[in-house]
């Protein structure tokens, strides 16, 4: 247990830079409807924010972004069927039920992308006339950082440009059969227990860099990452844990 909390706070970790600034908001696909009520919320109160571009079309996460929205905003009507709603769509009708309109802010949709390359990729593809040389992030926690270390490589940005809006993150308190629990009990409710344990455990394998990682000694589709040598060792730990992987 206490291997798996050190996991979880190695990939939810950030080092905080008071003085970041972006007018753009990069919202990357994921399964979690309180991460957008938290996008509404840094834009209403941060002020500054003048273009969102919400990323992902149809893939692994979507299910699970449907399935969660349905359990956690009942009141929440997308403006097409689900099922033929892009991870990108859903979101941004998704923020506008939570902020409403505004006048300030240009949504911009990135549909096509089915994973973490493709959104940094398309993304950039749609903002690359007026590329911002720092963005604010939306992702899921347990996804920030190689999500930073993938828009730092294809955007060409250095990793300090990159920073996840302030919020609070996972602080995993147990690990049971019937599931993570945090120390903020909403979270209890954002990954079932599998795809908990899925996501945080290959996270770190996608991380560090060898043949089966996706650094430069393995699909290099993210920089070379210096990862501790105790949380390499928490990792074949965990790995135990994990039966099968349940992210696809």
């Amino acid at each position: 247990m206490q291997e798996l909390t050190r996991l979880v706070n190695y990939l939810t970790s950030f080092e905080k830079q008071n003085d970041f600034k972006s007018e753009t908001l990069l919202v990357a696909g994921n399964s979690i409807p309180d991460l957008i009520a938290e996008a509404a919320a840094f834009c209403r109160e941060n002020g500054t924010i003048r273009t969102i571009l919400f990323s992902g079309g149809i893939g692994h996460a979507t299910g699970r972004l449907i399935e969660n929205i349905r359990l956690q905003v009942p009141n929440f009507k997308p403006v097409k069927d689900w099922e033929k709603s892009s991870e990108a769509e859903l979101m941004a009708e998704l923020f506008l039920f939570f902020n409403g309109p505004s006048s300030e802010i240009s949504i911009l949709l990135e549909k096509h992308s089915t994973n973490t390359g493709e959104n940094a990729r398309f993304s950039r593809q749609l903002l690359e006339k007026n590329l911002p040389n720092h963005i604010w992030l939306v992702q899921d926690p347990l996804l920030q950082k190689r999500t930073m270390y993938t828009i730092a490589k294809e955007w060409a940005l250095p990793l300090h440009a990159i920073r996840p809006i302030p919020m609070t993150m996972p602080r995993l308190l147990s690990y049971s059969a019937e599931g993570p629990r945090f120390q903020d009990a909403r979270m209890n409710e954002w990954w079932a227990k599998d795809y908990f344990l899925s996501l945080a455990i290959g996270e770190v394998r996608r991380l560090i860099d060898d043949s089966d990682g996706y650094g430069p000694n393995g699909a290099g589709f993210i920089p070379h990452v210096e990862i501790p040598k105790s949380v390499i060792a928490d990792y074949h730990m965990c790995k135990q844990l994990l039966g099968k992987d349940v992210r696809a």
